[in-house]
């Protein structure tokens, strides 16, 4: 979308500031609501908080309050507001209510609050009257009934400039867009998600859903006015290359993975496996191939995986930068923090069981310093509004089954500040894992296929 705006000849961008970053920021100033749908990566952050300095230099906003993830606000938008813009001062409305509404009480350009966090101190928000609403990964309110997306709707009910973020608007189901159309602009939606739903979907049978033909298309283009830049139309970014590697299951891995796949075949053939054991089955063989099981009783058995440890280790060392290293497992994240550990290599692990300050910190401290050669995380739990350019290689120890995960955790490195190179090492060592790999490639929502890709064992 070419878009020009007045803002551009005469606003005064900060030094490197991107042509998508000021088209974006130039769409926000001609809109009141509006959606920024640019790619992970393009600088959405930066082009929010350049609409922003605009507006507010030119006296037609005093305040913007920005609603995103916890890991977020201090990690991209204060950090953000400090590099590019310092001159605004911000405050980070995190805490018990206490706390938060002390920070309220400041006189500050930007407010930074979590989602969640509008509900503890909604009333006080309402009396502070915004000029500017920015929601960050404006998908999490995708379901209308939520007390977070009601709260939204009161909130931006009368303010003046009303803007969402997102570079996955429909993380889901093309119906996914409703609710969040329905706090920016109720009017490109029908009234009743019914009747929306019927629009865009086929009904299978009593609990089930296909979306129509086009049905996407048709969906995003409730969102509007818009703004779509994908990663290739941001020149200034260097090269990202995604390759698989191979590595071996040891006999042991083999003969316990060989026994659940016929498993799996003895399903299918007799007709009993469906979406919801093909999912189970399917986590069971990931488990195998990365070497970490859970039983029953939720304890671990470790199988003998040297090669595939091996070959992380190996791409590790060849990695001269910083290298982030995901595994969807906690088991896996802890038995990978034990190698790192033999093999003398600094790294600091996030997974959910780390406090938001400590990841803040340990996030900094990867970013900015020389600490931690490798960034050993839980792919959920780095999955957005992130900037860890310091790493020039993203690995997966295995596949993760989550389209939106997967994407967002690639973008952590190759996005804007990046200025090297970026690899993403997919590590395999079976039919199964590199089908997932493939189908994430291919932009496929892998939960829908479960049944699919057990099935297809068949043939390995």
């Amino acid at each position: 979308m070419n878009v020009k705006a007045k803002i551009v000849p005469y606003y005064s961008f900060a030094r490197g500031a991107f042509a998508v970053q000021k088209l974006t920021a130039a769409l926000l100033l001609e809109n009141y609501r509006a959606y920024v749908l640019n790619d992970l990566g393009t600088g959405k952050t930066r082009s929010v908080l350049f609409a922003f300095d605009a507006l507010r230099s030119n006296k037609l906003a005093r305040r913007m309050l920005v609603i995103g993830p916890i890991s977020g606000l201090r990690r991209t938008w204060a950090r953000e507001i400090m590099l590019a813009l310092p001159h605004l001062s911000y405050a980070v409305l995190y805490g018990d209510k206490t706390k938060r509404l002390r920070e309220l009480a400041k006189d500050v350009d930007v407010y930074l609050i979590n989602h969640d966090g509008v509900e503890v101190i909604a009333d006080e928000l309402d009396m502070k009257h915004f000029e500017v609403i920015c929601a960050d990964e404006l998908a999490v309110y995708r379901n209308a009934r939520t007390q977070r997306t009601r709260l939204l709707k009161r909130l931006v009910e009368d303010v003046q400039y009303v803007w969402g973020l997102t570079g996955s608007p429909i993380p889901r189901a093309v119906t996914d867009v409703w609710g969040q159309c329905s706090c920016l602009t109720p009017w490109t939606i029908p009234r009743y998600f019914t009747i929306f739903r019927e629009q865009l979907m086929l009904k299978i049978d009593a609990y089930r859903w296909r979306a129509k033909a086009g049905a996407e298309e048709r969906a995003v283009a409730c969102m509007q006015p818009s703004v779509r830049y994908t990663l290739d139309e941001v020149t200034e970014l260097p090269q990202r290359v995604i390759q698989y590697y191979a590595c071996d299951m040891t006999p042991e891995q083999a003969k316990v993975y060989e026994h659940m796949r016929a498993t799996c075949v003895a399903m299918a053939k007799s007709k009993t496996i469906d979406a919801l054991n093909a999912g189970a089955a399917l986590s069971k063989l990931l488990q195998i191939a990365i070497g970490y099981v859970y039983t029953r009783a939720g304890e671990v058995v470790e199988l003998d995986n040297t090669p595939r440890l091996q070959l992380i280790l190996d791409l590790i060392d060849n990695c001269k930068n910083k290298v982030i290293l995901f595994a969807s497992y906690k088991s896996a994240v802890a038995a990978l923090a034990k190698m790192l550990e033999a093999n003398q290599i600094d790294h600091a692990i996030v997974t959910g069981d780390v406090t938001p300050a400590k990841r803040n910190n340990i996030f900094t401290l990867f970013q900015d310093t020389p600490r931690y050669k490798v960034l050993l995380a839980h792919p959920v739990c780095m999955a957005h509004s992130l900037t860890l350019t310091a790493a020039t290689t993203t690995i997966w120890a295995g596949p993760c089954t989550s389209l939106e995960t997967f994407h967002q955790a690639n973008g952590r490195t190759f996005r804007i500040g990046q200025q090297h190179k970026t690899l993403i090492a997919l590590v395999g060592g079976t039919g199964v894992e590199k089908r997932i790999y493939t189908l994430l490639g291919q932009n496929e929502q892998t939960q829908n296929r479960f049944l699919e890709i057990v099935e297809a064992t068949t043939n390995e």
